[in-house]
């Protein structure tokens, strides 16, 4: 990193700014090499080896920043030890690696840089027009082509090289040199971003690197020592260990345990696992090759539009999709990543209950195991109604537990807060009111309770905060409640189901975790060989109803695996605390590490999701019902713009979901054709196919004739069928249609008749 680098860089900068000067289509030239005008598509972002090698080269480069990550990381927990490396080089990765790949491309540069991608740009059958590199007028709102940020990270691969031995430096920079071309080309394979993004992102990635290692290394008057960075670490550590620790105490009594810090060991232990757990989620997120399942492509959709209220849900992951959009974008990364920031608060209130309940050593385990319980990482995967639902009920858990304590206006509030926004979640929130019952018969401070008017109070304001659903469910004919009650006592009526209630009890296994759910269930059946504590009653309290009633839903219907969900906040507190209390240690981590497994392996799965198929089952393609909905739904925007058809029409609701969020750059309007006088989704609120709608249209379903359209429209010319791959063995397919000539009739449509 001498002033040749520098030199050299410099002197590419000029040379790039000359000849785009001189070639200002040079971009759109590059582009078209990859572009294939016949299927008008980027081929190569359907090649699952090239995709594969996209995903490997971003995991290279982050391991390559591994060791300084985690010697920060350990130098954070435990401040007053030395770093496991060389302190120059462990700020000098770290830094560089977050300044050119994170904060100035995807933070700064590609959020307000408003320069379409070629896939975007109409030059390559997108809707928007094609900008050049310095013009950040365009119309792409955020995550756009300018600079390209998985190439930076590619380039930053500088970053080591420039530390490696000097007999091997120049190796190492033709190598890294190398992988950052080879990985701008793919990204310009796929058509995410042109010829100048790349060679501007190596540019940057080097600067950044140049002038960061000239601080750290080779200047005299700013050059630092390895002690003398890590004595600085020790020293802001542990001074924000104290401020935050002061800060924790004024807050709540729950952590003022005597500890040079105020806080408990284990609570820092706690949260840094929770950081890193929360990162590396949303980092498998990223890497994920799993679509949206079409339930999350309908709360996008719903997001779109934020409401009081949704045909079968209530609206709070609506809108916490709109804010996490305005936040990162709608890609399903983004999206998705709301659940395990999520999930790090709810363990983080799952702590305080139990550090209130049972002590430091039973809330560390009780926020760690709950984390890893094998529902919650299935969950922090998607993005779902469970997850605001259960932290809505640990924080309404919490305040109803202080409020027990203590008869204080300020928990009631929390609580009716915590509440009425847990019904805003789902209505399984509504299990809450049962296990407040259940509690005053177990406790007689929680009878005391009952009776206490700042119960009614929190009561009255989780009404509050539920009347504008409400509102909105009476003036749509209590389309919620009709389809809650359909879901839970299923359209064809009461029957009896034995087997139904103990598979659903089974299945909880795989929920909360076997070895939480099986030493809740042994404590339930069978005298523990230590006394039980007040304490386990308000949690079995607040875990029997939502299981109980479900199996009992299911003895006569039927009941869904996540239908109790709330329940394992209770449940995994008191299997914890009885484990505890047995000296268990062996039981805990054994938990832990079947988490950890499971965290480990179903990232790296969602990463091969296309390419995984276990040809012993029944169904090899086990991620079938997760993928090929991209690539269908962008298929179907192909065959839409190639027939010049104005819009597109599905008659289910699941490819309506799928095309409404993965065509929602191509300008085609997406409508929901009822198949039934009774309104069936939401899309047939928003989206209705009626009178007047745009034409040609074009019209995507399952049924494989569409002679039932001919009392809708008067011509109806048949397309080729339409298909994309949802796994090695498994294919999704559409039968297509071009419908024009429209009679004005606004009747449901006929039943598909096979």
């Amino acid at each position: 990193m001498n002033r040749t680098g520098l030199y050299i860089a410099l002197g590419v900068t000029a040379l790039f700014v000359i000849v785009y000067a001189l070639f200002p289509q040079l971009d759109l030239v590059a582009a078209r090499l990859f572009y294939d005008p016949v299927t008008k598509t980027f081929p190569a972002s359907f090649n699952g080896t090239l995709i594969f090698l996209r995903h490997s080269a971003m995991v290279v480069a982050w391991l390559f920043a591994a060791p300084a990550i985690i010697a920060l990381l350990a130098k954070l927990i435990w401040p007053r030890k030395p770093l496991m490396m060389s302190g120059r080089k462990a700020v000098f990765i770290v830094f560089t690696i977050t300044v050119s790949a994170g904060i100035l491309t995807n933070a700064l540069f590609k959020q307000h840089w408003g320069r379409p991608r070629p896939a975007a740009t109409a030059e390559f059958n997108g809707k928007w027009d094609f900008k050049p590199w310095h013009d950040s007028s365009g119309a792409c709102p955020r995550n756009c082509s300018f600079f390209s940020g998985e190439a930076a990270t590619a380039f930053w691969t500088y970053a080591p090289a420039s530390l490696a031995p000097v007999t091997l430096r120049p190796v190492a920079y033709a190598a890294a040199t190398v992988f950052g071309v080879a990985t701008g080309v793919l990204r310009m394979s796929f058509g995410g971003h042109y010829l100048s993004d790349v060679i501007v992102a190596g540019i940057v990635a080097f600067l950044v690197i140049w002038l960061t290692h000239g601080l750290l290394f080779r200047w005299g008057a700013t050059r630092f020592s390895d002690q003398n960075i890590d004595r600085w670490l020790t020293e802001k550590l542990l001074a924000s260990r104290a401020w935050f620790a002061n800060l924790w105490t004024r807050a709540s009594d729950d952590f003022a345990r005597p500890h040079d810090t105020g806080l408990p060991r284990a609570f820092w232990w706690l949260l840094a696992a929770l950081i890193g757990l929360t990162a590396f989620r949303i980092v498998g997120l990223k890497l994920s090759a799993v679509d949206f399942f079409f339930d999350e492509a309908q709360y996008w959709a719903w997001a779109q539009s934020p409401a009081f209220g949704y045909f079968s849900k209530p609206p709070l992951l609506a809108w916490i999709v709109a804010g996490t959009q305005k936040v990162c974008g709608s890609g399903e990364a983004c999206i998705r990543a709301a659940s395990p920031v999520f999930y790090l608060g709810t363990s983080l209130v799952v702590y305080a209950t139990a550090l209130r309940l049972y002590g430091p050593r039973t809330a560390f385990w009780a926020g760690l195991c709950l984390a890893l319980g094998t529902g919650v990482i299935f969950s922090s995967r998607i993005i779902s109604t469970d997850v605001p639902l259960l932290f809505c009920w640990a924080v309404a858990l919490y305040a109803y537990l202080r409020l027990l304590d203590e008869r204080d206006w300020r928990w009631a509030v929390m609580l009716g807060v915590a509440a009425g926004f847990g019904m805003l979640a789902k209505y399984a929130m509504a299990y809450f009111a049962f296990s407040v019952l259940l509690a005053a018969w177990f406790d007689p401070r929680a009878r005391d309770l009952l009776r206490h008017r700042l119960l009614w109070i929190a009561a009255a304001i989780a009404g509050l905060i539920l009347l504008p659903n409400l509102v909105w469910v009476a003036t749509h004919d209590f389309v919620t409640l009709k389809h809650t009650g359909d879901n839970i006592g299923g359209r064809d009526g009461i029957g009896f189901h034995p087997l139904n209630a103990l598979t659903f009890l089974l299945s909880q296994f795989g929920v909360f975790g076997p070895i939480v759910f099986g030493v809740f269930l042994a404590a339930l059946i069978r005298p523990m060989p230590v006394a039980p504590q007040p304490a386990d009653r308000i949690m079995i309290a607040f875990a029997l109803p939502p299981i109980v009633i479900v199996a009992v839903n299911g003895v006569f219907n039927h009941a869904n695996a996540n239908w109790a969900a709330p329940a394992a906040i209770s449940v995994t507190i008191l299997a914890v605390a009885i484990l505890v209390r047995l000296d268990a240690s062996r039981w805990l981590k054994a938990t832990v590490a079947i988490g950890v497994a499971m965290q480990l392996l179903l990232p790296i799965a969602d990463a091969f999701a296309d390419r995984i198929s276990i040809k012993y089952l029944a169904k090899p393609d086990v991620y079938s019902p997760t993928i090929g909905w991209r690539g269908l739904s962008e298929a179907v925007a192909q065959v839409a713009k190639a027939n010049g058809a104005a819009a597109i029409v599905a008659d289910q609701r699941y490819f309506t979901a799928a095309l409404i969020y993965y065509t929602r750059k191509s300008g085609l309007p997406v409508y929901s054709w009822r198949t039934s006088p009774r309104l069936g989704h939401q899309f047939d609120i928003d989206r209705p196919l009626a009178p007047g709608a745009p034409e040609p249209m074009l019209y995507v379903t399952g049924c494989q004739t569409a002679t039932r359209a001919a009392t809708h429209y008067s011509r109806i010319e048949e397309l080729p069928f339409i298909s994309a791959p949802a796994g090695r063995r498994t294919s999704r397919i559409l039968f297509a249609w071009k419908l024009t000539g429209g009679r004005g009739n606004a009747a449901p449509l006929d039943p598909c008749v096979r």
